[in-house]
């Protein structure tokens, strides 16, 4: 396998960059950025399909059974706020799911995907969001054949019932949730949030940093993300494992960075804690209303993903990535997948190295700039989340097609 120093790579990296608009792929030898003592892994796997990008990524990775465990229950969280390349690719979605149904070692536990749009129960129900997601138009730069619920009631025509969907909703937005203090006083038959807060060092803000109590309909266990599963008065030892599955896009529009910048693996915990509470701001008011700080609301990502949940990794599918915005139909194919253990160093990299090349006009999407991208991502790390420091990365990156060759993304400038 060839190796390429960081100056090697980057100047490919910045001859591609050159070149015409819309010209063909072009080829570069495969980057793998190696660095003595380094510990962030990344996963790479592009220019297969959905389902053999999700594949190789956790193959590189080890296996799924390095992940997931023969009993545990698995909670997938995609993005589903917004139509086309805006949702988690549905097809990549599914061959996660098949992935872990298929542990070598075998797979005896609960999938359960969830996501929380931020809607009421009606409106986030209707044919825009990813339960429901319309076909046609809203299915553009995604997966045709099937939305969330489609595809959770295909697994259960073939009779297999231990993949499940429970859509999130504040306390307010839905009767079937409620607050409670963990699952022994969760009432009867509803689901529940635990309520804690966190005040920034970044800006004094106090954060409201919930995580869910999820009432299983497969298992009728309570899936408590922070301590484990629970039933019969007590916590069962089942281990709960929460893997994120975030898309790559410009939460703004071309030529304007607006207040979050690139959206990804970071931002993505919003649609994982309820915005409901009495006590100082949401997840996303920390840093986004007022005066802007991204760094604060990074920091706050930082201490929800050490303090209270632990997930087991994160699946950036960039199938499209939306470097104009989430929602235009012109999007680049960019057909990569990336795993990583934390959110920090994987938006890192995908920014940079997916994103970026797509429009290298748009100075906001490389994270060596000081921008909001770079200063959510300080943020986090401040908290010992990953690292924004190339040589501290070690990149494992394979190409469907050539297993010495990596394809960069179209430049559009």
């Amino acid at each position: 396998m060839t190796r390429l120093s960081r100056r090697q790579f980057l100047a490919a990296l910045s001859a591609t960059a050159a070149a015409a608009p819309f010209t063909p792929i072009l080829d570069r030898w495969l980057p793998r950025i190696m660095a003595q003592g380094s510990q962030h892994h990344l996963y790479i796997a592009r220019n297969g399909t959905p389902i053999t990008n999700v594949q190789r990524a956790v193959a590189l990775a080890g296996g799924i059974q390095t992940f997931i465990g023969h009993d545990d229950a698995v909670v997938l969280k995609p993005n589903g706020q917004w139509p086309l390349q805006g949702y988690t690719h549905t097809q990549a979605l599914k061959a996660l799911i098949d992935v872990i149904l298929n542990r070598p070692g075998g797979f005896a536990g609960e999938i359960i995907i969830t996501e929380h749009v931020h809607r009421d129960s009606t409106t986030a129900l209707n044919g825009s969001f990813c339960w429901n997601m319309s076909s046609g138009y809203n299915r553009t730069n995604n997966w045709a054949d099937m939305n969330y619920f489609e595809l959770v009631n295909d697994y259960h025509t073939r009779g297999i019932n231990n993949v499940t969907a429970i859509p999130l909703y504040d306390t307010g937005q839905s009767a079937d949730f409620v607050t409670a203090t963990g699952p022994g006083d969760l009432a009867a038959g509803k689901h529940g949030w635990v309520r804690a807060t966190y005040t920034t060092t970044t800006n004094a803000r106090t954060v409201r940093l919930s995580h869910a109590l999820l009432r299983s309909s497969y298992s009728n266990h309570i899936i408590d993300l922070k301590h484990g599963v629970w039933h019969d008065g007590g916590y069962t030892g089942q281990p709960v494992k929460v893997i994120f599955l975030p898309t790559l896009n410009n939460h703004g529009s071309y030529n304007s960075e607006d207040y979050a910048g690139p959206t990804s693996a970071l931002k993505c915990h919003l649609g994982i804690v309820e915005f409901a509470g009495s006590s100082g701001v949401h997840l996303h008011d920390v840093g986004y209303s007022g005066t802007v700080s991204p760094q604060a609301m990074g920091e706050s990502v930082g201490h929800l993903i050490t303090q209270i949940l632990q997930p087991a990794f994160y699946l950036t599918v960039a199938e499209y990535t939306g470097y104009r915005s989430r929602t235009t139909t012109t999007a680049a194919n960019t057909k990569t997948v990336g795993l990583c253990a934390d959110p920090v160093t994987l938006d890192y990299w995908m920014c940079k190295y997916v994103m970026y090349p797509c429009a290298t006009s748009q100075t906001f999407m490389n994270p060596d700039n000081d921008n909001h991208l770079r200063q959510a991502l300080i943020g986090c790390q401040g908290k010992g989340v990953g690292t924004i420091d190339e040589a501290e990365m070690t990149v494992h990156l394979a190409d469907i097609n050539l297993d010495k060759h990596v394809y960069l993304p179209l430049v559009r400038k």
